[in-house]
């Protein structure tokens, strides 16, 4: 008796889930797919001159090296999975360093398109941060980019939390059916 009143629950939770969850509409599980896709940046770069990328940061709170890459990025990146172009110019030096970075459709000259923050534990912290900081805090790693090609291996930890809270229709980041999240001090372009 107590089995069949404990499956009679656990359906009408289901059957509520699943009439909130279509209550959402499509979107909401586009804006899941959305938030899934922007918790990583794992792949290839690709370049048609000899560049460097040996950059690391770690959780935000210690950057070291330098990366200046301009060409292609092949894997999961920027939000986007398959081949898409890519820009990267980040240094670190301990406790400070920037990043600059562009996926996707953006332009260098407008500040808007692209990814920008200070990095280390007083970049972070002490410094203004500039336009769509999204890899704070995150480990970003532009290495090794020796010549042509190199390795790209990032994880976005704000972004994680967004996407599982985000499944309560909770959008920390702010960013469901925008580019950018919450951080941008600039107009959010729609994607």
């Amino acid at each position: 008796m107590r089995v069949h009143m404990g499956l009679r629950r656990m359906a009408l939770l289901l059957a509520l889930a699943v009439t909130f969850a279509a209550a959402q509409g499509c979107t909401y599980l586009k804006h899941r797919g959305e938030d899934f896709a922007e918790i990583a940046d794992l792949g290839f770069t690709f370049t048609n001159t000899p560049q460097i990328g040996l950059y690391a940061n770690g959780v935000s709170i210690v950057a070291g090296g330098y990366s200046k890459i301009d060409g292609w990025f092949a894997g999961w990146g920027g939000g986007k999975f398959g081949v898409q172009p890519h820009y990267n110019e980040c240094w670190g030096v301990g406790l400070v360093g920037h990043e600059t970075m562009g996926w996707g459709d953006f332009d260098k000259n407008d500040p808007s398109t692209m990814y920008q923050q200070y990095q280390g534990l007083f970049g972070a912290l002490g410094m203004p941060q500039e336009t769509n900081p999204s890899y704070v805090p995150a480990c970003v790693h532009f290495f090794p980019h020796l010549g042509y090609a190199g390795l790209v291996w990032n994880l976005r930890y704000y972004e994680m939390i967004d996407f599982i809270v985000g499944w309560t229709t909770l959008d920390i980041a702010m960013d469901d059916g925008y580019r950018f999240g919450r951080w941008a001090a600039l107009p959010r372009t729609q994607k």
